[in-house]
């Protein structure tokens, strides 16, 4: 008996018959391994084992020289010998590797044009659509569960936050009810929150960081803080203030206190009996003249 051979699997079929790897339309993979074949791979003729004794005997030679101030120019010399040769290879090197890589580069601006962009440029459109049906879906469920944040926090007469806040971003896959769930511990932290800062002594300042961080133990210690902060600078000015007084008092010179005595216009007269000398007795008589005092001899 005759028998044909599939082109595609290798198997064997009556004359006429279809194989079933072409009848099978589902088989993508099949009719892609037809559409893209790789004929022949690159075959590379190189003989680099024969030089590499010389290129290795090079090196070490090289490398044996001695560098010294003397002999810098020379080892310079040797080094730029190398590194020419090196170039020298390594432009072979690029050569091979262009000339393989042409059919690629050609084959893959093919592919791209027929199959990769025409994947690609459909994904994109698709992915559009579901986006924008999916974020209608998300706004929605947003809308929704914004309204029953902004009532309930009404009823907590709390007007400080905002949903986003609450609920920072809203997920398809979440339902509406957990989204609701986890608005309202929002605000009931925040209701208890407050009604702690009510009891604090410094409530106001308290309930001024608080809006700004939501942090009930950061706000309080805040404010703790600043008030510690403010009584320590007051203490440390007092102290200052009372080691200047002090100092100043210790570099004042020493005075007899002087009290203040109402004015007496009365004349009184004391008697007395002086000894000295005619001139101390001639300096006191003078004294006395000229002081206004009145006295007897």
């Amino acid at each position: 008996m005759i028998y044909e051979t599939c082109d595609n699997c290798g198997a064997n079929l009556d004359p006429g018959e279809n194989c079933v790897c072409r009848t099978d339309g589902k088989d993508t993979k099949n009719k892609s391994d037809k559409l893209i074949v790789l004929r022949q791979l690159p075959v590379i003729e190189e003989h680099l084992h024969k030089i590499k004794d010389e290129i290795t005997s090079k090196v070490e030679t090289a490398l044996s020289l001695v560098c010294a101030e003397d002999t810098v120019k020379t080892v310079k010399s040797a080094r730029a010998e190398l590194n020419k040769e090196f170039s020298y290879w390594e432009s072979q090197r690029r050569d091979i590797k262009s000339a393989i890589n042409a059919p690629y580069e050609q084959f893959s601006d093919v592919y791209k044009e027929c199959v990769s962009d025409v994947f690609k440029n459909a994904d994109k459109q698709l992915k559009s659509k579901i986006d924008s049906v999916e974020n209608e879906l998300k706004f929605a469920k947003a809308a929704e569960v914004q309204a029953y944040f902004e009532e309930y926090a009404r009823s907590k007469k709390i007007d400080f936050v905002v949903f986003e806040q609450a609920v920072p971003s809203v997920a398809l896959s979440a339902s509406v009810k957990s989204l609701k769930e986890k608005a309202k511990s929002f605000l009931d932290r925040i209701a208890g929150d407050l009604s702690v800062i009510e009891t604090q002594e410094d409530k106001d300042e308290i309930l001024y960081e608080y809006k700004q961080t939501l942090n009930l133990s950061g706000s309080v210690s805040s404010v703790v803080n600043r008030h510690k902060a403010i009584t320590e600078a007051a203490d440390t000015k007092q102290e200052e203030k009372q080691a200047a007084i002090q100092q100043e008092e210790a570099d004042a010179p020493l005075t007899a206190p002087s009290a203040a005595q109402p004015q007496d216009d009365r004349i009184y007269s004391l008697s007395f009996t002086v000894w000295g000398t005619k001139a101390k007795l001639k300096e006191l008589k003078e004294f006395l003249e000229n002081g206004g005092y009145r006295y007897e001899q």
